[in-house]
C-alpha cells in the first residue's frame, strides 16, 4: 500500500512507519519535530522562524503539504487538532484529504475534545486536573469548549474510523459508530537495545519529566522525598527530562526501575520505551486497560495516583531486589509481544482493509 501519516506524537507514528515499510508498504510521514524531542520525518512541517512569522510559516507549510496529499491508498491523521489552527480552514482540508484518498482514518492519541468530555466523565481518576494546574496553569482549557467539540465531532464524521492507542480514548469514543478496535503503541525494538536489569550497589529509580501535571510528577517527588530519606544507602531516585528522545534513552540505560505516568489506566510511550529496554516499569496496568489491548496480565506494576502506592511498590522491590532482572526479561518479552512495530503495523493493514 501507499500510505501517508499526518502529524506525530512522541514518535507514534514514526515508529508505525518503520513497521510499515517492513512489512513492504510505501510510506511517508508529515510532521513536525514533537517540540524538543526532534523526532525523525519525511516532510517536516516545523519553522525556523520566530514569534507570529513562525506561525504563519507553519501553517503555509502544513497547507502546502495537504494540497500535495494525494492518491494514497492510506491516509491517518495522527489528531485533528493539529488542523484546529486560527485562520486555517482545518475542516476544509480533513474533506479534502478524504476526497482524493482512498481511505482516511485518524488515532485518537494525545490531546482531544472527546478526551477532555467523555473520557474525564468516565474515569475513575485522570490526569486532567493537574493539567490545568500544573501545565497550563488556567482554570480551562480550550479542548473543553463546544467548539473545538464540534470540530472533533465534524472531524470524526469524515474519516472511515478512528483508532485508539489505549484505554483512555476508546472510552472516549465509545459513543461513535466509526470507533475501530484499540491497537496498541508500536515501538520499533530493533532500535532499542535491551540489556540484562543487573542491580549493582543503589537501585536505580527513574521518572521522565516531560508535562509535569499529565505525568503526575507531584506524585513522584513526594514519593522520593520519604524514600531518599529512608533509604539513603538503597536508592538513587532521578527526575529528568524535557530533551531529545535519544539523549533521553541514554539516561535511562542506567536505571534499573521506571516510573511512568502516575494517573492514567495505560502506559504510555516512555512506559514502552522502558520495557523495551528491560526495566521494571511503574505505571499504568489497570484491568480495563490491559483488556483494551487484548492481554490478560503484564509485567508493569500498576500505581495509582497518589505517593503512598509508589512508595509502596519501591519497597516491595527493595525486598524483591534479587527478582529484578527477570521483571525486566519479562518487560522485553512483553514489548515484543504487544508492541513489536511490525506486530502492531500488521494489525493496523488489517484494520484500514477491513474498513
Amino acid at each position: 500500500m501507499k500510505v501517508l501519516l499526518l502529524g506525530e506524537y512522541s514518535s507514534l507514528h514514526n515508529n508505525l512507519k518503520d513497521g510499515l515499510v517492513s512489512l513492504g508498504h510505501e510510506v511517508t510521514l508529515v510532521a513536525g519535530a514533537d517540540g524538543f524531542k526532534k523526532i525523525p520525518r519525511d516532510v517536516d512541517l516545523d519553522s525556523p522562524l520566530p514569534s507570529i512569522l513562525g506561525s504563519v510559516h507553519r501553517r503555509a507549510k502544513l497547507f502546502r503539504a495537504i494540497s500535495k496529499i494525494k492518491n494514497f491508498d492510506v491516509v491517518q491523521l495522527i489528531n485533528p487538532f493539529i488542523l484546529y489552527q486560527k485562520f486555517f480552514p482545518g475542516l476544509h482540508c480533513i474533506k479534502k484529504i478524504a476526497a482524493e484518498n482512498r481511505k482516511l482514518f485518524m488515532s485518537a492519541s494525545g490531546d482531544d475534545a472527546y478526551l477532555w468530555r467523555f473520557g474525564k466523565a468516565a474515569l475513575r481518576y485522570s490526569p486532567f486536573d493537574d493539567i490545568l494546574k500544573y501545565d497550563l496553569e488556567a482554570e480551562s482549557f480550550y479542548m473543553q469548549e463546544d467548539a473545538a467539540f464540534r470540530f472533533n465531532e465534524a472531524a470524526l464524521k469524515m474519516v472511515r474510523g478512528i483508532i485508539p492507542i489505549m484505554y483512555e480514548y476508546e472510552v472516549s469514543y465509545a459513543g461513535a459508530e466509526n470507533r475501530l478496535p484499540t491497537i496498541p503503541i508500536p515501538l520499533n525494538l530493533e532500535k532499542i537495545q535491551y540489556r540484562e536489569n543487573r542491580c549493582e550497589g543503589k537501585i536505580v529509580v527513574f521518572h521522565g519529566l516531560n508535562r509535569y501535571g499529565a505525568k503526575g510528577t507531584r506524585h513522584v517527588e513526594e514519593a522520593f522525598g520519604f524514600l531518599a530519606k529512608k533509604y539513603p544507602n538503597d536508592l538513587e531516585l532521578i527526575i529528568d527530562g524535557k530533551m531529545p528522545l535519544d539523549r533521553y534513552l541514554k539516561l535511562m540505560e542506567r536505571t534499573n526501575v521506571v516510573i511512568d505516568q502516575t494517573n492514567t489506566y495505560s502506559l504510555g510511550v516512555n512506559g514502552v520505551y522502558a520495557l523495551a529496554m528491560g526495566k521494571v516499569v511503574l505505571g499504568g496496568a489497570e484491568p480495563e486497560s490491559l483488556t483494551s489491548i487484548g492481554v490478560r496480565s503484564s509485567p508493569v506494576i500498576n500505581i495509582s495516583p497518589n505517593a503512598a502506592s509508589i512508595v509502596l511498590e519501591i519497597e516491595k522491590l527493595l525486598e524483591r531486589r534479587s527478582e529484578i532482572p527477570q521483571i525486566g526479561f519479562e518487560s522485553r518479552k512483553f514489548a515484543e509481544e504487544v508492541h513489536s512495530h511490525v506486530k502492531v503495523a500488521s494489525t493496523y493493514c488489517d484494520i484500514w482493509n477491513k474498513n
